[in-house]
């Protein structure tokens, strides 16, 4: 295509060139069915998440899976937004886009052990979300798609910090022996990704039945809170807080 812009700026808002506007995308109908599998994901890591707060004793893990599950819950809204400005409601966004899928989450969710629930979320499903979303931006068209890319881009950058902190979180404290013996469980969760066509459903699927092996039994939320060693008290650390307040060999910023 041979357009002459204007002392050679940027066309299209900046957004792509002409030629690339060209170009077939996506359509509408493939378009939103991948929105609306990668809303079921961050809504799922969402869930996982906050439900894995209170149980989990280490309080860095704590403070990461607050804001992460944060981070999903917001990224869910905003692809809700845009699956509702291509589709009249309702908008089946309560579907369960693939039972595979179902069973990867689920297994994460009630994964016995800190090692494999930071193996389940970190190395295989936010990089499995990450891979997926990255497909749509480079193979929709960027001109007609554009809300849709901006949504993923925003998401691809949260996501990317959720992926650094999850290796790192690895790296400090699960060592090759235990991913070891992890092993066969994390077949099961590359083996239901397959079964599904990857998160995005794009790739070839996979015949294989998948067997649960931790959400054989429904999940049950723990909900005695606990903490790692650092914490003697696992809520008040032996202090009351009438004690802060009262008592003058506590000091001013102590009371603060």
């Amino acid at each position: 295509m041979n357009y002459l812009s204007y002392k050679n700026l940027p066309v299209l808002g900046g957004l792509c060139s002409m030629e690339q506007a060209a170009r077939p995308g996506l359509s509408v109908e493939q378009c939103v069915t991948r929105l609306k599998r990668y809303h079921y994901a961050l809504k799922r890591l969402s869930q996982i998440f906050i439900a894995r707060i209170t149980a989990e004793p280490i309080y860095e893990l704590k403070s990461a899976f607050s804001l992460h599950g944060h981070y999903c819950a917001e990224h869910v809204t905003e692809l809700r937004k845009r699956v509702g400005e291509m589709r009249e409601p309702p908008l089946g966004l309560e579907i369960v886009p693939d039972p595979n899928l179902e069973i990867f989450f689920d297994e994460i969710l009630g994964a016995p052990s800190t090692e494999e629930l930071l193996f389940g979320v970190y190395e295989k499903a936010v990089p499995a979300l990450i891979r997926a979303i990255t497909r749509h931006t480079e193979q929709t068209n960027p001109l007609a798609d554009a809300p849709s890319v901006r949504v993923c881009r925003f998401a691809l950058l949260e996501l990317g910090d959720v992926r650094k902190f999850g290796e790192e979180a690895i790296r400090c404290l699960i060592t090759e022996t235990r991913r070891d013996e992890l092993k066969p469980w994390l077949d099961l969760l590359d083996e239901a990704l397959a079964a599904a066509g990857d998160l995005d459903g794009t790739q070839p699927k996979t015949n294989k039945k998948i067997v649960r092996k931790h959400s054989a039994k429904p999940y049950h939320f723990a909900s005695f809170p606990k903490r790692d060693e650092r914490f003697p008290d696992p809520y008040n650390m032996s202090v009351n807080a009438e004690v802060f307040l009262y008592d003058d060999q506590y000091p001013a910023d102590a009371k603060t």
